[in-house]
């Protein structure tokens, strides 16, 4: 993890463990006194067991996640041999009883502290709880990272339908992404389990909204065409049944030791879905003093579409025949039904391509490149003034406020955020976005959008 700057001055120290797991339900298998860092950690446990990772007294677990799916054993599988830059799964090869589920597990993820780190097993009573902890020790904390590991833990023994987002990790604060392993049992058999749309990470939301799509899941992971049983350090799929084409399961991870992915008030990470059991462990770091940063006022908006588009700009800046406000549910133009959908952002975003994700893949006889869609919303504001609408998207968009066209956007170089003026009466106001989907290269299909209303009045923030 090169974003992890430790002292170079230490004392290396190990803590061991050899015990059960008591009544209370709880073993510690290390208590450590800073400032310091655990560089390796070598666990030997029950298979029912959850790891807990406390540092620096902060007001929850950091890492609070069942052992096997941390360490890349995912659905309750027999465990299987994983070799990655972030840990190793050994399993152990006695055809015995007594010691099945019980394979080596390996941490290299650093774990630095200032103060404190406390690393405990929960589980049933008389689980093992053995380990050895290899840390490093230091003179003083001025030079100690000021990064913290956090996990985040997912499973759903059905996701949502194709056409959705399975949620890997919501995270908030300032800090840098380290890895994802996701493990998938294919349930849904009408198309490949790769063909979902990819990852999606949708990036501070309150200071600097930007955008990082996936191609596909095979894709995200380094893979094409599908997964191969191979692990490097970095990228692999340690465990993989392929049945046939529709009837595949497998694991796989990715750690972004070279390629870190910074953050610095949130992210939001997550995946297609399409009805399969999902399981998934996010690994990030993020500053143990969070930084204060504007909140973001929630919208719900109408969402209305898709629309085949025009190939010019000037044909894409008229506007569709559409229902006076309020829109109803549906309504019939050019021979087809148009739904509405009602979506409220989430920090501020909007995701059109999980919305419309069905007829939106390109192996789908349907494909949403070369369309267009209406977001719709009405505010009602206590005060008047002069205000910016921040909008971040990309290809093109026409933008209405209160009737009036107030911005024709082309951001057809990928996301970009523009700041619209506009004026907001007392009482009722609306605004209505044309956006589009094209196949630019430089884009890949992001068709996600952010909006914000921030007040000129200096002070007044990100807010209605």
């Amino acid at each position: 993890m090169p974003m992890i700057q430790l002292p170079a001055r230490f004392t290396s120290h190990r803590s061991n463990s050899d015990q059960r797991i008591p009544g209370g339900g709880q073993a510690d298998l290390a208590v450590l006194k800073g400032p310091g860092c655990v560089r390796h950690l070598w666990l030997l446990p029950g298979k029912k067991t959850k790891l807990v990772i406390h540092v620096d007294g902060a007001a929850t677990p950091q890492v609070q996640v069942p052992l096997q799916p941390f360490f890349g054993v995912m659905h309750g599988l027999d465990s299987y041999p994983i070799d990655c830059a972030a840990y190793t799964v050994f399993p152990n090869p006695l055809p015995d009883p007594r010691i099945e589920g019980t394979p080596g597990y390996n941490l290299y993820l650093p774990i630095p502290f200032a103060e404190e780190c406390r690393i405990s097993l929960i589980g049933p009573t008389g689980e093992r709880a053995v380990a050895m902890t290899d840390w490093h020790r230091y003179v003083d904390s001025t030079a100690l990272t000021p990064y913290r590991l956090h996990a985040t833990y997912h499973k759903e023994e059905v996701s949502q339908p194709r056409g959705s987002a399975f949620e890997l990790a919501d995270i908030q604060g300032e800090g840098f992404l380290a890895g994802v392993v996701v493990g998938y049992l294919q349930k849904n058999h009408s198309d490949m389990v790769f063909h979902t749309g990819g990852m999606t990470m949708l990036i501070d939301g309150a200071t600097d909204p930007h955008v990082i799509r996936g191609h596909n899941v095979e894709d995200d992971f380094g893979f094409t065409w599908g997964f191969n049983d191979i692990q490097t350090r970095w990228m692999g799929c340690p465990w993989h049944v392929n049945r046939g084409r529709t009837d595949q399961d497998g694991v796989f991870y990715r750690f972004f030791g070279p390629d870190p992915i910074a953050f610095s008030d949130s992210m939001l990470f997550k995946t297609g879905s399409r009805g399969d059991s999902m399981e998934s462990v996010v690994y990030d770091y993020r500053m143990a003093t969070p930084t204060s940063v504007a909140s973001i006022q929630e919208w719900q908006w109408n969402i209305a579409g898709p629309f085949p588009t025009e190939v010019s700009l000037e044909g894409f800046e008229q506007l569709d025949s559409l229902p006076k406000s309020p829109w109803p549910e549906s309504w019939k133009a050019n021979g087809q039904t148009i739904e509405v959908v009602n979506q409220r952002t989430h920090k501020g975003w909007l995701d059109l391509q999980y919305l419309f994700f069905e007829k939106h893949h390109g192996a789908t006889p349907l494909t949403l490149l070369g369309h267009h869609a209406y977001a719709h919303y009405e505010m009602k504001s206590k005060r008047q003034g002069e205000a910016i609408l921040r909008l971040g998207l990309d290809d093109w968009a026409v933008v209405w406020w209160n009737g009036e066209r107030v911005a024709t956007l082309q951001h057809e170089e990928g996301f970009e955020v523009a700041e619209v003026p506009v004026g907001v009466r007392q009482g009722s106001n609306t605004c209505l976005i044309k956006t589009n989907n094209t196949d630019q290269p430089l884009n890949k299909r992001h068709w996600a959008l952010h909006a914000a209303l921030v007040w000129e009045t200096s002070g007044q923030g990100v807010q209605p």
